[in-house]
């Protein structure tokens, strides 16, 4: 855990990769996650869904790992991928922010066992591909920043060049500057962010949509919001510069 100064480097460190650059990002691959979350709402008929709140975890993890690692997936109700062998980045963070306490308190080793339980074993694949897509995800950004390429603007891409920038500096400046992030911290602070993210965003939009059933006046009261500046039906044409800070309603909802 960091603490005193090593806190107050990483956090200048990695304070870099959230700005205003990343936003767009992030509201046109939540909007897609959402319309596909709706359309499957919307399938159930009268009837509605019972998965809510773990439909809209499954959205916000889609969207961090679109705004982390820039790999999009088709959103899925977790109702049709209980029994799927987890294959992909995604899955992996999935296994591991659900089972995050039994990690922080038994030994990694456990999980790989054969005697182990179906999910605990889950667990035991999860950590070492999580591992393994974060750090070559940092050696292809490393690949492409000494080749002059630009970043994808993603959290892994400028958590990276952040710390790579700082490594410039050190060594033209001495002991003046912040000594760069380590391969551990980089991924430490991506875990961290995920681990965080994830779950106060789902619990943020969970608890909305709730609200706004219990309170159908609010949902009237932001609806005309949403109808005054989201005239096209075609989400894809909303940007996000012009639309997001319009609606007023809907941030105060949140």
């Amino acid at each position: 855990m960091a603490q005193g100064a090593d806190w107050q480097r990483q956090r200048k460190l990695t304070a870099t990769p959230f700005n205003e650059q990343k936003s767009p990002l992030v509201w046109s691959e939540a909007l897609r996650q959402a319309n596909d979350m709706l359309h499957y709402w919307l399938s159930h008929g009268p009837g509605g869904s019972t998965s809510t709140s773990e439909d809209v975890r499954t959205l916000a993890l889609d969207v961090l790992a679109f705004a982390g690692f820039q790999k999009s997936y088709p959103w899925q109700s977790q109702q049709t991928m209980k029994d799927k062998t987890a294959s992909s980045y995604r899955d992996s963070l999935a296994i591991i922010l659900k089972n995050v306490l039994l990690i922080l308190v038994l030994p990694a080793k456990l999980f790989s066992m054969p005697y182990m339980p179906k999910q605990w074993q889950q667990v035991g694949w999860a950590l070492p591909a999580f591992k393994k897509y974060m750090l070559d995800q940092i050696d292809d950004e490393k690949r492409s920043m000494s080749e002059g390429k630009a970043g994808s603007g993603t959290l892994v891409s400028n958590l990276v060049r952040a710390s790579e920038n700082q490594q410039r500096t050190v060594a033209g400046q001495g002991s003046q500057a912040l000594t760069p992030l380590s391969v551990d911290e980089i991924l430490g602070n991506i875990f961290v962010f995920n681990f965080a993210g994830h779950d106060t965003t789902a619990i943020t939009f969970t608890t909305a949509i709730y609200s706004l059933v219990a309170y159908p006046e609010v949902q009237d009261w932001i609806s005309e919001e949403i109808n005054l500046y989201l005239t096209d039906d075609d989400s894809t044409a909303w940007q996000y510069e012009k639309t997001f800070p319009k609606l007023q309603r809907c941030l105060a909802v949140l």
